[in-house]
């Protein structure tokens, strides 16, 4: 591969002017600042106000209308998700080994352990076909309880991820999480705004759950949410995330259980609730960064870039290249960091999350696909800059 060659091509994407470039940065604008501001008028600045409850609602309207409770951030909400569903110490998640580290922190918070699928190539989510012959090879149920034989643990969930904003198979995992009984959570903190076969990922999900982090496509600075159908559990989210306090008047402090201290601030929701009006035309603009992407890219030999499957409309949070034929570690890494210095602001893909220091390796499997895509995969900005080149 002729290194130097691919570093110039790709830096010849971006007007010099507009350089450094970070991966994804946050679009505010003037109601951005004036929503914020009469927050701050309102004197509302805490855990409660009438803008958390809209805010809710607006982003119950982007997940096929299901109920929403608003939470300090991503990882909250999956922590609060696998609370409410019952997964507690020694229980097997089944989850996927390509993405951030959120949804294995909150499966361990509960004391819970992970059962790794690797992903699809297709979509980069859990592969519903591994998944089904690892179920077809293990699974055994006992009085209506599922056990691996495989590790010798209850099931109790299958938690998926929507990467880079790309849903996955989710009305399959919706199949085989009935016939296992099992409950399906839906991190889909990438892929707000994002359709398969014209739905979101809670339309067939117990749980899906939000981020509005920084770097995210509407962002309330920080933030997150818990979406379900499932009014009881959101209840219960809602009841925990709020410190357990339980009481028969507003002047008193009594606390039923052990309770988090979770709920978004009106400030950060007044944030996100402007930025959230503007979500469709957010989705179109990260549609065109990618168009111009997928046009530039067609003159480099060297890599390709991931597209959405058919029926499906992705975000496209960030974009995803990919090496053509294997590069090695210290190849890629050197791209990177010669484009971070001039100024372009590039990532690799996260480490696959079964190599982490933390987690059990006895009963790891082969992932292969997640791996390929860890080893040869990197993501450049998502810009406006880049349409101006």
């Amino acid at each position: 591969m002729n290194s130097e060659k691919l570093l110039n091509e790709i830096i010849s994407w971006y007007p010099k002017k507009e350089l450094p470039i970070n991966i994804n940065e946050p679009l505010i604008s003037s109601s951005d600042i004036d929503a914020v501001i009469k927050t701050l008028d309102d004197n509302w600045v805490s855990t409660a106000g009438p803008i958390v409850n809209e805010f809710e609602t607006s982003v119950s309207k982007v997940f096929d209308n299901k109920g929403v409770v608003a939470v300090n951030s991503g990882t909250s909400a999956l922590h609060m998700a696998l609370v409410a569903l019952g997964v507690s110490r020694k229980d097997e998640v089944i989850t996927t080994p390509l993405t951030f580290v959120a949804p294995l922190n909150a499966i361990k918070y509960v004391g819970g352990e992970p059962l790794f699928i690797d992903i699809s190539l297709q979509d980069l989510s859990l592969d519903i076909n591994m998944l089904n012959s690892y179920a077809e090879k293990y699974f055994t149920d006992e009085n209506n309880i599922v056990l691996d034989s495989n590790t010798n643990k209850k099931v109790k969930a299958l938690l998926v991820v929507d990467v880079f904003g790309h849903i996955g198979e989710v009305e399959e995992y919706r199949k085989f999480c009935d016939k296992y009984k099992l409950k399906l959570i839906v991190d889909s903190a990438e892929s707000l705004g994002s359709k398969r076969n014209n739905f979101t990922s809670a339309e067939f999900s117990d749980v899906t759950t939000a981020s509005f982090n920084g770097n995210k496509i509407v962002t309330s600075g920080a933030g997150g949410a818990v979406v379900s159908g499932d009014e009881e559990l959101l209840d219960k989210v809602r009841h925990l995330s709020t410190t357990a306090n339980k009481t028969a008047d507003k002047f008193s402090y009594f606390h039923d259980s052990v309770g988090y201290n979770y709920r978004l601030p009106a400030l950060n929701a007044a944030l996100g609730n402007s930025q959230i009006k503007n979500l469709n035309n957010k989705v179109k603009t990260y549609r065109d960064i990618h168009k111009s992407y997928a046009a530039l890219v067609k003159n480099v030999e060297e890599i390709n870039i991931f597209n959405e499957v058919e029926n499906s409309e992705s975000n496209y949070w960030l974009n995803l290249f990919m090496f053509k034929n294997n590069i090695s570690k210290d190849e890629k890494n050197n791209l990177i960091t010669q484009l971070n210095k001039n100024g372009i602001g590039v990532r690799n893909v996260w480490n696959v999350l079964h190599e982490l220091p933390f987690v059990n390796k006895d009963s790891l499997l082969n992932y292969p696909n997640a791996e390929f895509v860890f080893n040869n995969g990197f993501n450049l900005p998502t810009t406006t800059k880049l349409l101006k080149s």
